[in-house]
């Protein structure tokens, strides 16, 4: 009996006679229902229910909840504002028919958002001008006005973010948010195009201490309004409603009369605009594929991940087979390596041997300057004992004894100078090392002048205030200078003025440089270069030996020897000893 009645149900409803279609699902953005299009929609529901002959369920849901709703397939149709339409396009939906009203006449272009500023208000003249400034929006009437205010800024090359940080939502009426301006408790209202006409009929509104911002006038729209022109609301389908009755749904739904107020449904042809706002404010169906994700990211370059995996793969099998052949040539380096380090040991004795040989090898050069530099102290000594021994054979029994005394010391510390350099050239043989000490420049000057001219009585030194502390080896430095004064002496020797060598110290970047000058004969071109590339000497039977010891304790003192032409046309030798820190002494 049971199978006979399903059987009979079934040949019903093919035959046409029965609609056996399952529930219609229709899905209401909420925000929709704040105006004069409640009216509209309701008379568009009971319509619906009474040519489908079919149950149809009707459901209010927020934005969030509205397109939940359309992802999980729990509608069928939806009415909902235009951007909201536009921005579900991936879902599938495609409009069915679009608001017309007697204020607005074109279904192109009946939805725009008014920006109301209180008259007088100063610096507020343009949307832009709404940087820093408090603006309110009721969010019951709809988030789509926002999107229009900042597309509007964005289209006139503004960032909106900025202009509308302070924006505001506030649940309070027309009436409340208006009073609330003319106060002036905040800067500036955002209401969508219309709503302030449909208040005004309702209530009694003051609005003639307020002005509209940006205002635009366009003959297809009624109303005040501050922003381009866009789409109104929209009735709209998803995939589960079939050809058939998409079809008739279009058909009901233009036939339905205007209903009070002048509002119908009719259809538009232009969606690009609603397209190109949501794209320039990131909130098209489309935005979220632009976003540097991971998963967009794999989706759009899958290709490439597969190609690094497979070379990955490669690299792998690469790195197992040259494993093998390193653990092969493993074992015969090892072999080598051990061999190497023979070589090396044998070549580090070697080259100590080798240092060993150099350093004797200098023993001719340290004979040739041990010979030249004990000449002076020797040369002293003599000339001493020369004395002592006269002052002896004169005075008899009268000898001064305090003189005898001076001169006896005065041998002793040229003995004990003597002493040093023998010991200065064993050091050097031996490649010993030595530690800089302070040392006061000009005893060492007084000392080394005294001496020199205890043998040169002939020979005038003029000395240019060199007083200076500096770190070195005193033995070193009274030799360089000794060696430069005797050099400039028997430069000048043999002129017609009396020999006069001539000694400078002045202070230079953290250095003390002396300079040693003669009134010598004028040097040539040639002659100079020669002494400056080879130390040479320009005495006729000279080594060059005293300059070549003079550069050698000069650059082991960190300093450089430098060959010049001085003031009176000969030879000038300069160079640099490191002044102590803190040192203040005069050099000028």
């Amino acid at each position: 009996m049971v199978r006979m009645f399903l059987i009979l149900l079934i040949a019903l409803c093919f035959g046409g006679k029965v609609w056996c279609a399952q529930t219609l699902r229709i899905g209401i953005q909420e925000t929709i229902l704040q105006g004069q299009e409640k009216e509209l929609i309701n008379e568009t529901i009971s319509s619906l229910k009474l040519k489908l002959n079919r149950n149809i369920e009707v459901s209010e849901f927020s934005s969030k909840d509205l397109q939940k709703a359309i992802q999980n397939n729990e509608v069928d149709l939806f009415i909902s504002s235009t951007p909201f339409f536009i921005a579900e396009a991936k879902s599938g939906a495609r409009d069915i028919v679009t608001l017309v009203s007697d204020r607005a006449f074109d279904p192109n272009q009946g939805l725009s958002a008014l920006v109301l500023v209180k008259e007088g208000a100063n610096g507020l003249n343009s949307l832009a001008d709404l940087k820093d400034k408090t603006v309110v929006f009721n969010p019951r009437y709809g988030q789509e006005t926002v999107y229009l205010i900042k597309g509007e800024l964005e289209q006139s090359g503004k960032d909106s973010s900025l202009i509308l940080n302070k924006l505001t939502a506030r649940d309070e009426s027309v009436k409340e948010l208006l009073d609330d301006l003319s106060q002036e408790k905040l800067d500036a209202v955002v209401l969508p195009s219309c709503l302030l006409e449909e208040e005004a009929e309702k209530n009694e509104i003051n609005t003639l201490n307020l002005r509209v911002l940006n205002e635009k006038n366009h003959p297809n729209l009624l109303c005040l309004h501050s922003t381009s022109l866009y789409p109104s609301t929209t009735f709209a389908m998803l995939p589960s409603v079939q050809a058939e009755l998409s079809r008739k749904l279009r058909l009901i739904l233009l036939g339905q009369e205007a209903i009070k107020g002048g509002m119908y449904w009719g259809t538009s042809s232009d969606y690009d605009s609603v397209d190109r706002l949501l794209r320039s404010l990131d909130m098209d169906a489309y935005a979220s594929e632009r976003k540097w994700t991971m998963k967009n990211v794999v989706n759009k370059y899958w290709y490439i991940f597969v190609g690094f995996l497979l070379l990955i793969l490669g690299l792998m099998a690469h790195s197992v087979r040259t494993e093998a052949l390193v653990k092969k040539r493993t074992a015969q380096l090892q072999a080598s390596l051990k061999q190497r380090e023979k070589l090396q040991v044998q070549a580090a004795k070697t080259e100590e041997a080798l240092g060993k040989l150099q350093r004797l090898g200098t023993v001719s050069q340290i004979s040739s300057l041990f010979a030249h530099e004990l000449r002076q102290p020797l040369n002293a000594i003599r000339c001493y004992a020369y004395s002592l021994l006269k002052q002896t054979m004169k005075a008899g029994s009268n000898l001064d004894k305090e003189k005898f005394a001076s001169g006896l010391e005065e041998i002793n510390e040229q003995a004990q100078r003597a002493d040093e350099i023998i010991q200065k050239v064993r050091d050097y043989v031996k490649d010993k090392s030595r530690d800089l000490t302070q040392v006061d420049l000009d005893q060492i000057l007084k000392k080394t002048i005294e001496s020199f001219s205890l043998g040169h009585p002939d020979c005038e030194i003029q000395v240019q205030a060199v007083s200076a502390k500096v770190l070195g080896d005193p033995l070193e430095i009274e030799l360089i200078i000794s060696n430069l004064i005797k050099n400039a002496y028997e430069a000048s020797v043999g002129k017609k003025a009396e020999p006069q060598v001539y000694l400078k110290g002045e202070r230079k970047s953290g250095n003390f440089q002396i300079e040693v000058w003669d009134n010598g004969p004028q040097l040539s071109e040639e002659q100079l270069s020669e002494i400056s590339n080879s130390s040479g000497s320009t005495k006729a039977d000279g080594l060059g030996l005293g300059l070549s010891i003079v550069k050698t304790f000069v650059e082991r003192h960190g300093g450089t020897l430098i060959y010049g032409r001085s003031p009176l046309g000969g030879l000038l030798v300069s160079f640099n000893l490191r002044l102590v820190n803190g040192e203040k002494g005069n050099g000028s």
